[in-house]
């Protein structure tokens, strides 16, 4: 099937999805549907407007760069997208046929302060360390307030051996913010992000807080909170001014540099879209004999490591493609593929939306929406990465969660702070 074909069926397909899920939860963006938009996304972002508007849409990759746009395994790879959402879709939907979710504001939400209150002061301990993480390397001349994305990626920051922590903790802190309430009643929480997102930001960083974000999203939808204007313009200034924003300057820095800067409206889906090379990549690979399948050991690999610490040497299934493209992330359709060819693309889709449909319809109180927010978060990262961490962050967020339950508030008001 031509590539262009595969991007109209795609096209047309993930409209329809979107449609259809935000019809059903009344015109909402649940956590199941945010997770739906970003595999769309980084499935199809960039193909779609190559092939339709040609290779000058995207004039800041090198032909090196977008060379797998020429692959004879592009239809295939995009082929194994559809699959993907497809499978996500139809588990959702089961499990909405057993447990509707709730079609208006959830109740609950509204008499909640015990577990507010919990999640606010939680978020204010995260938070917290991450701006002292933060803080300490700026004040060391560990990193720089603002510099270029290359430059922090050879910070002490970047290159921390708990960095990878410290994001897992920001993304707990910004989605437990979030579950506590209005930001009017906690101005102290969201100055705290905003300082956070402001570092992020001025080191050519946007990954970091939108994942949350996405998140943060989903998890006002399962609240009862329904698509309007200020969501719409929310989304669209991110997409189209915010994340090309920082693209544009993240190689030449953001202070002093805003007359330089050059938007291209593709580059949020452009950026997010190339993890379809990993596909094609695995595809070719395969065929090539250069790896094989894993059948299912890179699911089963990372919990086994977490239950043997000390007592045998550690590997990564995943470890040949880590080898042949560092630094490119990775993408679950692929590893799915990789795992168990077409059936295992199938098989994760569905039971990752079959379970989020499930739960996140079965939403009794902050704390629970703040925990199923954290491993969405986590989801979300992972669908440009390798699975490899998801098994150990989701016990991560599992004991913060079990901290934070049980801190004692003072305060029954709703306004702690």
């Amino acid at each position: 099937m031509p590539a262009t074909v595969c991007a109209a069926y795609a096209l047309i397909l993930s409209v329809l999805i979107i449609l259809g899920s935000i019809k059903t939860d009344n015109r909402r963006i649940t956590y199941s549907t945010a997770l739906m938009l970003y595999t769309i996304v980084t499935q199809f972002g960039l193909a779609i407007p190559y092939l339709f508007f040609g290779r000058d849409t995207f004039p800041e990759y090198s032909d090196w760069t977008l060379g797998f746009m020429q692959s004879d395994y592009l239809s295939k790879a995009m082929i194994l997208g559809v699959i993907a959402i497809t499978s996500l879709n139809i588990g959702v939907l089961i499990a909405r046929k057993k447990k509707p979710i709730e079609t208006e504001t959830v109740g609950y939400l509204k008499e909640d302060i015990i577990f507010g209150n919990r999640m606010y002061l939680a978020s204010l301990i995260l938070l917290s360390i991450v701006l002292l993480f933060f803080a300490y390397n700026i004040l060391s001349g560990g990193m720089s307030i603002a510099s270029t994305y290359e430059t922090f990626r050879r910070s002490s920051a970047y290159n921390s051996s708990i960095y990878s922590y410290i994001l897992i903790i920001f993304y707990v802190g910004t989605l437990y913010l979030a579950s506590a309430g209005s930001i009017k009643h906690h101005k102290v929480g969201w100055g705290l992000w905003s300082i956070i997102v402001l570092v992020f930001a001025l080191n050519g960083n946007k990954g970091e807080f939108m994942y949350a974000l996405l998140a943060v999203i989903g998890m006002k939808g399962v609240e009862g909170q329904k698509i309007n204007r200020k969501m719409v313009l929310l989304i669209a200034l991110t997409l189209f001014l915010i994340i090309p924003g920082i693209t544009s300057l993240r190689s030449i820095g953001i202070l002093g540099n805003i007359r330089n800067a050059r938007i291209n409206l593709f580059d949020a889906f452009g950026e997010m879209g190339m993890q379809l090379r990993m596909t094609v990549y695995t595809l070719r690979d395969i065929a090539n004999r250069r790896y094989g399948y894993l059948w299912g050991e890179s699911y089963w690999r990372p919990i086994f490591n977490i239950l043997t610490p000390i007592i045998i040497k550690h590997t990564q299934a995943t470890a040949a493609v880590r080898a042949l493209y560092p630094g490119n992330g990775y993408s679950q359709v692929a590893e799915s593929y990789l795992n168990f060819n077409i059936p295992g693309v199938i098989f994760f889709y569905f039971i990752i939306g079959y379970l989020l449909g499930k739960y996140e319809a079965k939403i009794t109180n902050r704390g629970r929406l703040a925990y199923l927010g954290t491993i969405v978060c986590i989801l979300i990262n992972a669908t440009r990465n390798y699975f490899a961490f998801v098994p150990g962050h989701i016990l991560l967020v599992t004991l913060i969660y079990l901290v934070a339950i049980r801190l004692k508030t003072s305060k029954q008001d709703g306004k702690l702070l």
